[in-house]
C-alpha cells in the first residue's frame, strides 16, 4: 500500500486540478480534429490525404497546449505536497 504524502500548500494543489481539468479540454479537441485526420490519410484517395494532414496539423496546436498543461499540472500537484523533485 503506497502512502500519499498531505497537500502543504491548498492553492497549489487547487491552480494544478484546474489545469487538469484544462488540459482535458484541449485533449478532447485535439482528439475531435486527429480522428477524422487519421480517418482520411488512412483512406488513401488522392485528395483525402492532403485535407487528412490538414487536420492532423490543426489537431497538433491544441495538443501541445493540452500536454503543456498536464505536465504543468502535475509538477503544481507535485509541489503542492513539498516533495523533492530529484
Amino acid at each position: 500500500m503506497r502512502m500519499t504524502m498531505p497537500v502543504r500548500d491548498q492553492q497549489l494543489e487547487r491552480q494544478g486540478r484546474r489545469m487538469g481539468h484544462s488540459a482535458a479540454r484541449f485533449l478532447t479537441v485535439a482528439a475531435v480534429f486527429a480522428i477524422p485526420g487519421i480517418v482520411l490519410v488512412l483512406i488513401d484517395r488522392g485528395w483525402s490525404i492532403g485535407v487528412g494532414i490538414a487536420f492532423l496539423l490543426i489537431a497538433s496546436a491544441p495538443l501541445v497546449v493540452g500536454v503543456g498543461l498536464l505536465v504543468t499540472s502535475a509538477v503544481s500537484r507535485w509541489a503542492a505536497r513539498h516533495k523533492l523533485f530529484a
